[in-house]
């Protein structure tokens, strides 16, 4: 049972280095490694996305990283999308599911290549104006879709979050992976809250281990996260994540 601790040590590892990520990679790990169905992948993912978010979240909570105003805000905006998402989730054919999230991580693979390319170092391109009346719709809309998704698929949905409170909530690059993890924490309890009562069929022990390591990545991740350059760390991400997607195409639709 070496197999599902390891996995679960790199994928929170890249949670830790970067707020995000491990949704996506979890899904697939736990599909195509350790041999689980679409539905106790999801599982899987939202109580590892839980519980590694939550353990690398008190490091970025000491290292001063985490706006706890700005993560309230939006994670109470994602919640409503983050249980609507749990339910239709228990509507769909896994099959469905599976082929829809190779396109999402196709989706993700770019806008990681164009944020690598466009991003610029925590202290840069930052203001303390207040948010106009357009940055509050775009706000609420790309909280509600990163709620739908990390409730659909089983994902944390930080590769949508970073990227918004930079942008969008006006927050520097090491504070916006800091407070993603407390933003996931959320999500994720009401992803999970969503599919309750849990089917039968779940391997909790494998489970376990694997949520077991991502929890250990994780608190390893975010020691280093401040030593690596961001531009590095999401052009890598990007690559990676390209390739989980097409392998995840190829094994659902052809």
């Amino acid at each position: 049972m070496i197999l599902p601790l390891l996995t679960g040590l790199g994928i929170g590892i890249v949670v830790g280095l970067l707020g995000a990520g491990g949704g996506i990679l979890s899904i697939p790990a736990l599909m195509y490694l350790l041999d689980q169905s679409a539905y106790a992948a999801a599982i899987g993912s939202l109580l590892g996305v839980l519980l590694t978010s939550a353990g690398s979240l008190t490091i970025h909570v000491r290292a001063g990283n985490v706006n706890v105003k700005k993560g309230l805000i939006f994670g109470g905006l994602s919640v409503v999308g983050s249980f609507i998402g749990a339910r239709v989730s228990l509507l769909i054919d896994d099959t469905i599911i599976i082929r829809s999230f190779a396109i999402f991580l196709l989706l993700v693979a770019v806008l990681f290549a164009i944020n690598t390319f466009r991003s610029k170092d925590a202290a840069t391109g930052v203001s303390n104006k207040p948010m106009t009346t357009g940055e509050k719709v775009t706000l609420v809309a790309v909280a509600t879709v990163t709620g739908f998704a990390t409730g659909l698929f089983g994902v944390g949905g930080g590769f949508m979050v970073v990227p918004a409170l930079v942008l969008v909530m006006n927050t520097r690059m090491r504070e916006a992976v800091g407070t993603s993890l407390l933003i996931m924490v959320i999500s994720s309890i009401v992803g999970i809250l969503g599919r309750l009562p849990f089917h039968s069929g779940i391997d909790w022990g494998l489970i376990g281990l694997f949520v077991g390591g991502s929890i250990v990545g994780g608190l390893i991740g975010s020691e280093y996260s401040k030593k690596l350059p961001p531009r590095v760390l999401t052009g890598t991400f990007s690559v990676l994540v390209a390739a989980v997607g097409v392998y995840t195409m190829s094994q659902s639709w052809f």
